[in-house]
């Protein structure tokens, strides 16, 4: 199952990012240096999931028209990189809660969260989303040597003061993590799929540099590291 499209009243969003506080948002793009835009829902509202758009609701989020989304009651589900709960049928209409930060957008797939994972607060390692791979590599998107990078770039990015995102999985060009203000906008992007990024990474690692070198790159492009 796989999300089409993320609506709000007269809109079709870039993408919903669920915040810290589990209040939503609206991102209008995607791009470098571009922001955020109005409030969707304040901290802990609830969202829909469905086959169609729902124009009296704050936030849905839509399926394909042969989808059952209503099928996933009761199911811990990850989207994006965001986790909900699924608490309520409605007719064709699946409530959830938003029970972790993270970023839903069209192309993302819908992942029922296996019971022995339930019990775990850990990021990473990720659950397999189904999307292909941009790049014939030896560490592949969910391998462990993959996840395990990804993780060491996202901690550093947090250390830092900075809110990474993960984007544009199942992409052309490969999925990445954003490092993003506190403004949230988009700051830094490190291919995660690119092998010759994946080798610039694995050696910064090891030469305990990744977090200069995240902080020198952000500054060289906009003048500060924070």
């Amino acid at each position: 199952m796989k999300v089409v499209a993320v609506c709000t009243p007269g809109s079709v969003l870039s993408a919903l990012e669920i915040r810290g506080d589990l209040s939503m948002v609206e991102r209008r793009s995607s791009t470098m240096g571009s922001g955020l835009s109005v409030a969707v829902a304040s901290a802990r509202s609830e969202i829909v999931l469905s086959c169609r758009s729902h124009g009296d609701q704050p936030a849905t989020i839509v399926t394909a028209p042969t989808d059952n989304p209503t099928s996933l009651d009761g199911q811990i589900l990850a989207i994006g990189t965001t986790r909900f709960e699924a608490v309520e049928v409605d007719g064709d209409r699946l409530w959830m809660k938003p029970i972790r930060p993270g970023v839903v957008q069209a192309g993302d797939v819908v992942r029922v969260i296996p019971r022995e994972l339930l019990g775990s607060d850990d990021f990473f390692p990720r659950i397999p989303d189904g999307l292909p791979n941009a790049w014939d590599s030896e560490e592949p998107r969910y391998s462990a040597g993959y996840e395990k990078r990804a993780e060491l770039i996202w901690n550093a990015m947090t250390d830092l003061g900075f809110f990474p995102t993960i984007e544009w999985a199942g992409s052309e060009d490969g999925e990445a993590i954003v490092a993003r203000g506190k403004d949230r906008k988009a700051l830094l992007i490190v291919d995660l799929e690119d092998p010759e990024q994946q080798k610039t990474m694995d050696l910064l690692i090891a030469e305990d540099g990744l977090a200069f070198w995240i902080r020198e790159q952000i500054a060289h492009l906009h003048g500060t590291g924070e």
